[in-house]
């Protein structure tokens, strides 16, 4: 009998034997072949997409999800589950942050549709304020250059320079509007609009006016600085001329000597010398010609007075001239970017649904969208570090838990008959405390109930009781104390690894 339990104790040791290596042996295959899987799904999320976040989910799922399958039908863990809820907790998160960055984004494109519709209205107010606002520019250009062409008649020889001027920013300015027009004919379509048709030949028009009005300028210029000459000599020769009396004589030697050459027109006064006028004539008809002379000469004082007067009147007249033609120009040069700023704004309005406004817009909402895929990318990537955190933590949390379910694993196992003892020590103590502290409070309940009632004979008898209990109670508290210090030395010497032999009734029992 006892060699078959013998042999029976020696097969089952055998097989138990045999079934710890067999299940070592798939542990470690099991091992393997997780390990295989993580490295290959690294590697697939490296190639794929190596800052996703739910693919290192899904990759912790379909990890989680072969151990499941290896282990059969073990019920999952505690650690397992607590990493499912977090998974979990961690996919609404990202879910959420989807459906903001979805809300956010169709917010945008609203706010885009709603600013693109203002400026469009925008766009047709100021198109409608316009057009008023041309008809009125036209109808005060002319009146204007009615008004300019009175005024220009008195211009002089200087203002040859301000046509020159002139003449250079008009040529400009046609080379300008003509490149334009290539530009317009180039880009546009076939059929021009409105406002461009109108803008065209409203230039058109301006510049004819402008070409007329110079030319009308360079004719009064000439005129007036034909004027101005005659009007310098004229002054010359009456500030260089002789006395009234001898002024005959130099006028018949200059007529002589001539000999038929061109001179300035003879006055009213001035008469041929000749000897024998004078030789039968009395005294009184040469002192009344002599009269008659001197009233010619200050008649000649007065209008060479007002000749002065009417030259510096010439030259005011002339810088006013100037400052109106300076005006002038800068309201023209100021027009004409008016209009080039109409037709900019024309070219603008037609072509603003072409491809290249399609494109521009187009790229404007790519470079919205990449920017808010980078901050995505960047709170994905903040996440996967705190989730790669919380695993190590997490790792670190469930080897020291094991290692204390080890360490209480081995404490139950090795228990001595003197932890045994201690422990039941603690109990009957905290039970002898319960004990006193409920008998104390009976007691004192009694004392209170029964102090009303007391008359002054049982007051020695109370006091006996009182005193009594005061007794038991520091009786009570120097055993406590005591059994404190007995439980101290035995915890201290557990800790020296002192073994304790059991008491006798505990071995008894045992």
């Amino acid at each position: 009998m006892k060699v078959e339990k013998l042999k029976s104790d020696v097969g089952e040791r055998s097989s138990e034997a045999q079934t710890k290596t067999k299940e070592k042996t798939v542990e470690t295959k099991r091992m393997q072949d997780l390990q295989r899987q993580v490295k290959e799904l690294e590697q697939i999320l490296r190639r794929r997409n190596p800052n996703s976040l739910p693919a290192l989910i899904y990759a912790a799922a379909t990890a989680g999800g072969a151990e499941e399958g290896a282990n059969g039908t073990s019920p999952p863990s505690r650690i397992s589950a607590l990493q499912e809820r977090r998974i979990q907790r961690l996919e609404a998160e990202l879910e959420g942050h989807d459906e903001g960055a979805k809300r956010s984004l169709r917010a945008m494109e609203q706010q885009y549709l709603r600013i693109k519709l203002r400026y469009e209205q925008q766009i047709s107010q100021l198109e409608q304020q316009l057009e008023p606002k041309l008809q009125l520019d036209s109808g005060e250009s002319a009146e204007g250059a009615e008004l300019w062409r009175s005024q220009v008649q008195t211009l002089q020889a200087e203002l040859q320079q301000v046509k020159q001027s002139h003449q250079e920013g008009a040529k400009s300015l046609q080379e300008q509007i003509e490149s334009l027009q290539q530009q317009l004919k180039h880009k546009s379509q076939p059929s021009p609009g409105r406002h461009q048709r109108q803008a065209e030949a409203a230039s058109g028009l301006r510049i004819e006016r402008l070409n007329k009005d110079l030319a009308l300028k360079t004719q009064s210029v000439q005129e007036l600085s034909r004027t101005v000459d005659r009007l310098q000599r004229e002054r010359s020769r009456m500030l260089s001329a002789p006395p009234p009396a001898e002024s005959k004589r130099p006028a018949a030697k200059s007529l002589s000597s001539a000999g038929g050459g061109e001179t300035f027109p003879a006055a009213q006064y001035e008469k041929t010398y000749q000897p024998t006028v004078f030789t039968d004539c009395h005294i009184s008809e040469v002192v009344q010609e002599s009269e008659a002379l001197r009233q010619q000469v200050e008649q000649l004082k007065l209008q060479r007075e007002g000749l002065t007067a009417q030259a510096e009147h010439a030259e005011e007249e002339l810088s006013r001239v100037k400052q109106q033609g300076a005006e002038q120009l800068s309201s023209m040069k100021a027009e004409q970017l008016r209009a080039l700023d109409t037709l900019r704004a024309g070219y603008t309005l037609e072509h603003s649904s072409s491809l290249v406004a399609e494109l521009t817009n187009q790229r404007h909402t790519q470079e919205v969208t990449v920017k808010h895929l980078k901050e995505q990318l960047q709170e994905l990537q903040g996440a996967k570090d705190a989730l790669t955190v919380s695993r190590t933590r997490e790792d670190a949390l469930q080897k020291q838990l094991s290692r204390l379910l080890k360490d209480l694993k081995e404490a139950k196992e090795a228990q001595s008959p003197e932890g045994k003892l201690l422990s039941g020590l603690e109990r009957k103590i905290l039970d002898m405390e319960l004990r006193h502290q409920s008998r104390e409070r009976k007691l004192q309940q009694v004392i209170g109930g029964s102090w009303q009632t007391l008359d002054s004979g049982q007051q020695s008898e109370v006091e006996g009781w009182k005193q009594l209990a005061q007794q038991k109670s520091r009786e009570v508290e120097a055993f406590r104390l005591e059994l404190d210090s007995i439980l101290d030395i035995l915890r201290h010497l557990q800790r020296q690894g002192v073994v304790l032999p059991p008491p006798p009734h505990l071995s008894a029992l045992q």
